[in-house]
């Protein structure tokens, strides 16, 4: 696992994954994970944002394809189980933000299309927002955990748990740091369980929203 997670070699990893018991992702799932993310996240302060102050599960639905398309060559994408109770997105280092054309290609230009192009304005100001403290407290040397997402009806039942647990043991055994991001207070002391320490909090520069930036660091332990 450790030479697996070292080279960053995703085939692997997905495959190590579903040994543990996990269910990979495939594409034709896409859209149901997307659903699943969009419960999880409703009334998600970032999400507010991004729509104009006021959630809106259409353009918030768009959004999350868009990162579950352009994410999926590279990136690990997997749930709990195939009933899809909750899922999480792991990008592997270098990862410095999303590109143009797969954005584009992907969803972009139904998004500009439904909403105009003030939204792309606000996805663009809080990526480069994002990864500008990545960068400074991981150099993007870093797994980045984009996503984890548990459905309302199937949150406290121990699914974060079981959908972390496994990737952060092939990150510990490849000695790498994590990263992630959280908008909400009330999420970070679910991440310190994990081994997650507060690297940053701040609010979104023009914004109300709270950006909360936390870091695991190498062959930390958990429960």
């Amino acid at each position: 696992m450790c030479e697996a997670t070292r080279k960053t070699d995703v085939k692997i990893i997905r495959e190590t994954l579903k040994n543990a018991g996990l269910h990979i992702i495939s594409k034709n799932e896409i859209d149901k994970l997307a659903d699943v993310a969009m419960d999880a996240y409703e009334n998600y302060p970032l999400h507010n944002w991004f729509c104009g102050g006021t959630y809106n599960l259409f353009i918030s639905k768009i959004i999350m394809k868009i990162s579950l398309k352009s994410m999926f060559d590279n990136g690990v994408i997997y749930a709990d189980s195939p009933e899809l109770n909750g899922f999480a997105i792991w990008l592997p280092p270098p990862f410095s933000g999303n590109k143009t054309l797969p954005f584009l290609f992907n969803g972009g230009i139904k998004l500009i299309l439904k909403s105009g192009l003030g939204i792309i304005a606000k996805l663009l100001k809080y990526e480069n927002y994002a990864m500008s403290l990545k960068k400074k407290y991981t150099n993007h040397e870093d797994w980045y955990l984009f996503n984890l997402s548990v459905a309302k009806k199937s949150q406290n039942q121990g699914i974060a748990s079981k959908l972390m647990r496994p990737m952060l043991e092939l990150c510990d055994s490849g000695q790498f740091v994590c990263y992630l991001e959280t908008n909400k207070e009330a999420n970070v002391p679910m991440y310190e369980h994990f081994g997650f320490e507060l690297a940053h909090q701040g609010v979104i520069p023009g914004t109300t929203v709270n950006h909360y930036a936390m870091v695991r660091k190498k062959s930390i332990k958990t429960n």
